[in-house]
């Protein structure tokens, strides 16, 4: 196996092997030796220096260790309005990668003097796999990883699914400095906090939310390679209304700012003082990133669209770009890297 991972225990190399006898450390609950063994279908990649295996099937590596933040069982049927949002997901990622990333990796390409097919990228919190697919198309070197069990086996639709994989943000399976580009849409608000859904959602921080944050921050700078640029999305904390956490898609929830759950560009820059480097946070206009399809299905949204779109698009304007990451931004994008 050609890829590049490394154990997110140890980090020592991996090796392929045809089956577990021999090799230490438990299986991931369902992927046992009784089905590594040689015509299964499954191949593992062992870690000589921990004695740890990994089972990749379908061409996926999974290091979850039998660990997910989801359920799922192979041939489980889902509820209609899961496989709403499922379907829902698909344009919210060519959106997402085609309108607003793509357009940044080509320039950090540039910046770097790199053809894109030797720009190596990580979606990290990838979701449905399709941004690794547009992003490949595109011409760069990208892979996925999400914490799901559901997705691994939705995974197997994706043309490119050698390169996703079930994986810890918080320990991620790649050597030092190996990425250029580090992107991340969604995740950091679900670090280190309980959330329930159904009727009502509800959410509280862990006693140890921004210990457990530092970390996720961590290990992204650690995989991403010096000049390069991790791109983080996620709903504004400053923000009083928060559209992608009600308990419909696009429902605007009214959250106290003290909640604990969404983060803001200050919080983000405390974290990201208690890591080694000398890293900045930049905030970039939301423009283009946000379709907001889900929204406008309400009231609110089709009142509200038009002057939200031309607040987001004046954030592009160099005497406005501040108030990208302030508290009339519901969006922040923000771009981290070196200072200096």
């Amino acid at each position: 196996m050609s890829m590049p991972y490394v154990c997110p225990e140890c980090r020592g190399p991996l090796a392929e092997s045809p089956s577990t006898e021999g090799v230490r450390g438990r299986p991931s609950p369902g992927e046992g030796g009784g089905e590594a063994g040689e015509g299964s279908g499954v191949r593992v990649l062992a870690c000589a220096a921990c004695g740890l295996h990994y089972p990749v099937r379908d061409g996926i590596a999974d290091f979850a260790r039998g660990v997910y933040y989801d359920a799922f069982a192979d041939g489980q049927e889902l509820p209609a309005c899961h496989l709403e949002g499922l379907e829902n997901e698909v344009g919210g990622t060519r959106s997402r990668i085609e309108g607003y990333y793509l357009p940044l990796l080509r320039r950090l390409a540039r910046r770097l003097g790199l053809p894109p097919g030797e720009v190596r990228v990580l979606d990290c919190g990838c979701g449905n796999g399709l941004s690794v697919d547009l992003l490949r198309e595109a011409g760069f070197a990208a892979w996925g990883n999400d914490l799901s069990e559901l997705r691994k086996h939705q995974w197997r639709e994706r043309q490119h699914r050698d390169h996703l994989l079930v994986a810890d943000a918080l320990k991620l399976p790649f050597p030092d400095g190996f990425f250029h580009a580090v992107l991340s849409s969604g995740v950091i608000e679900h670090i280190g906090v309980a959330e329930t859904g159904g009727e009502t959602y509800t959410v509280r921080p862990l006693p140890d939310r921004d210990e457990q944050r530092v970390r996720f921050l961590g290990e992204l700078l650690r995989v991403q390679g010096k000049g390069g640029e991790l791109w983080l999305d996620f709903p504004n904390g400053a923000f009083p209304i928060d559209f992608w956490h009600g308990t419909q898609a696009g429902g605007a929830r009214v959250h106290p700012l003290d909640e604990g759950f969404l983060p803001t560009l200050r919080e983000v820059r405390g974290y990201l003082a208690r890591i080694p480097g000398g890293w900045r946070a930049r905030p970039l206009s939301p423009h283009g990133r946000l379709a907001c399809r889900q929204v406008r299905k309400h009231w609110y949204g089709q009142l509200f669209y038009l002057p939200a779109a031309a607040f987001l698009w004046s954030t592009r304007l160099p005497l406005l770009r501040s108030l990208a990451g302030g508290p009339l931004n519901p969006y922040l994008v923000l771009a981290i890297d070196r200072r200096g």
